[in-house]
């Protein structure tokens, strides 16, 4: 007992005097308090842009910024901070997320009103089911508080609800029946308490500056919260508004994880990509100065995949009235751009066979990520370019050409079937899920949404018929009977694709240049088309924002055989000769000018290694080789050679 009152009495004393050091200027110290009234107005000051205050649940992200913002900006200036010195404050990494700006991405609320105009009797159903997902703030403070429904006009009176995803939209989630709760039908805790990893946190500064009570809850890293809203049923709806009886799987993220061997082999949850952690010491608050350093920490990166809209809004803040920078705004976009360029997709390509009239590829793409790419929204897919040149780069083949908004000139005008061999260029592989209506027809509106009639995005490793959740992240149409579509024989599960190319040679006998691009288009025009039909308020903004932004997709993996327009020399002094060739070239460089030499063949492979020579033989066969010079400036010269 001794230990325990001396413990208390140091922590005492040290509040004091950590809060006389406050008394610079006039204003009354609240005694009990960790901040004072004029750390407080500095901070409400400064965060004017995120809306502070409490309801019955939640709490204004403008309120956990005090402590959790950005580093450097209170009495602990190592806080909030890795290893290296580098922000990682949660408020800083959340606000120019999707999640952040849930609630005021201009083509949700134009989604909302295209279902509206729709079905104009479900408007109390569509804009109920919409917020509870989008400003769940607004929508469970609500309906706690007795309202039957929440509107779109409430949300917008509400600064809470516009907050979007927001930090208490998590941490004040409970963990009951999460794992069979879908749809946002979460429950939230109404006693204040914030849930959070860490065991025995420190309460007294949360509890005195906003009233809540951080506690460990280990289900705020499990998978099963972030399903709660990332697996979507509605039900379904005719043309006539009359309901089906069908329910309908808008979205399964957290079933096809279930479905994967990240749920089981390799134990990795939703919250390890998204919120990734590091093992260094880090102070998690920066206040009070003395909080101790935690040493493993969930950066709150949330980073998804759509660098498309986030563009749009980087570039809309004003209009939009978003709370986040250009900078901020950036660093997620770059975040966004590297996933999707490192870590989701490879890409293998591989010539099988060539003969008198026809050249063989196989383009083999392996999904690296948890759920099913493309995941998510039912708008998103990634369509395959596939490009065949002559060595005088005359396009020979050309399957997936694209106009300059982005949209496919040779799709079908219903959906693209997918395929396990193509044969001609008017044929593009198009990974994505098509929405069917209680008639059979391709549909975007997510009510009429009755069956899905294709869908063959890329399944997660491990992925397989027999699992459990199959049947609501099924694959449909031609991919399911694809002998390579996640399959190995009769082995499932590869989270792999293999297309074959079978290219038309029209009696050309020289090498081939081919070069295979996987892209992803969040938003396609194809899918937008039948939002801008309509007209509203919101479909006109969102209209105008769409047609003035950039419209190329990310490149998220890609492959060649030969290179493709590589016939460069940045520096035009630099000469290699003779070109064509029958036997040898040289380098009109020193030997000591140069660090590296290779000589590859059309196929790609290095076929020869000369380290500062200058004189170059070429292998007996004739064709096209590429010379690969690294100088000792690290200057980089590609050139094609004719051997003849």
């Amino acid at each position: 007992m001794k230990k325990i009152y001396g413990t208390l009495i140091l922590t005492a004393i040290i509040t004091v005097v950590y809060f006389s050091l406050n008394l610079l200027d006039v204003g009354t110290i609240e005694v009990f308090a960790f901040h004072s009234n004029k750390e407080i107005q500095q901070f409400k000051a400064a965060a004017k842009d995120l809306p502070s205050g409490i309801n019955s649940i939640f709490a204004g992200s403008g309120e956990c910024e005090l402590c959790h913002g950005t580093a450097g900006g209170g009495p602990n200036s190592t806080a909030l901070q890795d290893a290296n010195g580098n922000d990682v404050s949660p408020v800083n990494d959340w606000r120019a997320t999707m999640m952040a700006n849930a609630a005021k991405d201009p083509m949700w609320r134009a989604k909302v009103s295209h279902e509206i105009l729709v079905n104009p009797s479900l408007q109390v159903e569509i804009e109920n089911t919409c917020t509870r997902c989008h400003a769940p703030n607004g929508f469970f403070n609500a309906i706690h508080n007795g309202q039957p429904h929440y509107t779109i006009a409430e949300m917008e009176q509400d600064s809470m609800a516009l907050d979007g995803v927001t930090c208490t939209t998590c941490h004040s989630m409970l963990p009951d029946n999460l794992g069979s709760v879908f749809s946002a039908g979460m429950s939230y805790d109404t006693t204040k308490t914030i849930y959070g990893p860490y065991d025995n946190p420190l309460q007294a500064p949360m509890q005195d500056n906003i009233g809540f009570t951080p506690v460990k809850g280990d289900h705020i890293n499990s998978s099963e919260m972030c399903g709660a809203c990332h697996t979507l049923i509605t039900e379904s709806v005719d043309n006539s508004g009359i309901p089906t009886g069908v329910n309908f799987v808008e979205q399964a993220i957290y079933h096809e994880w279930l479905n994967s061997e990240y749920s089981s082999t390799n134990k990795t949850s939703c919250q390890d990509c998204h919120v990734p952690r590091i093992t260094d010491n880090v102070v998690i608050a920066d206040r009070p100065p003395w909080l101790s350093p935690r040493d493993t920490f969930g950066k709150h990166e949330l980073v998804g995949g759509n660098a498309f809209m986030l563009n749009i809004l980087k570039n809309n803040i004003d209009t939009l009235g978003l709370s986040a920078n250009s900078d901020q705004f950036d660093m997620v976009i770059d975040r966004t751009i590297n996933q999707l360029t490192t870590k989701t997709l490879d890409a293998n390509l591989t010539e099988t066979n060539r003969t008198t009239d026809t050249a063989y590829y196989d383009l083999e793409l392996l999904n690296k990520i948890g759920h099913k790419f493309p995941g998510g929204y039912p708008s998103r897919r990634a369509f395959v370019a596939f490009l065949v040149t002559k060595t005088n780069g005359d396009t020979l083949f050309h399957s997936g050409r694209a106009d300059s908004q982005y949209r496919l000139l040779d799709e079908d005008a219903t959906y693209e079937p997918h395929y396990n061999t193509i044969t001609n260029d008017a044929q593009v592989q198009i990974y994505e899920m098509v929405m069917g209506d209680a008639n059979g027809n391709v549909t975007t509106v997510l009510l009429r949404a009755n069956s899905h009639l294709k869908d063959n995005r890329l399944a997660p490793r491990g992925f397989t018929i027999t699992h459990n959740a199959y049947d609501t992240v099924q694959i449909v149409g031609n991919a399911y009977t694809d002998p390579n579509f996640n399959k190995q024989g009769t082995t499932e599960g590869t989270g792999k694709d293999i297309v074959h190319y079978n290219i038309p040679l029209d009696g050309y006998i020289g090498e081939l240049n081919v070069k295979a691009q996987v892209y992803y288009q969040p938003l396609p025009p194809k899918f937008t088309d039948a939002v801008f039909a309509h007209s509203s308020t919101e479909i006109d903004l969102m209209e105008g924002l769409y047609n003035d932004a950039n419209h190329t997709p990310v490149i998220v993996a890609e492959a060649s055989i030969g290179f493709v327009g590589i016939d460069e020399t940045k520096n035009p002094n630099i000469l290699i000769y003779p070109n064509p060739t029958l036997d040898f070239v040289k380098i009109n460089l020193d030997k000591g000018e140069i660090k590296s030499v290779l000589l590859f063949d059309n196929n790609g492979r290095i076929v020869e290694t000369n380290n500062n020579k200058k004189r170059i033989k070429l292998p007996a066969t004739k064709g096209i080789y590429f010379l690969k010079i690294v100088t000792n400036n690290d200057q980089t010269i590609i050139k094609k050679i004719i051997k003849q």
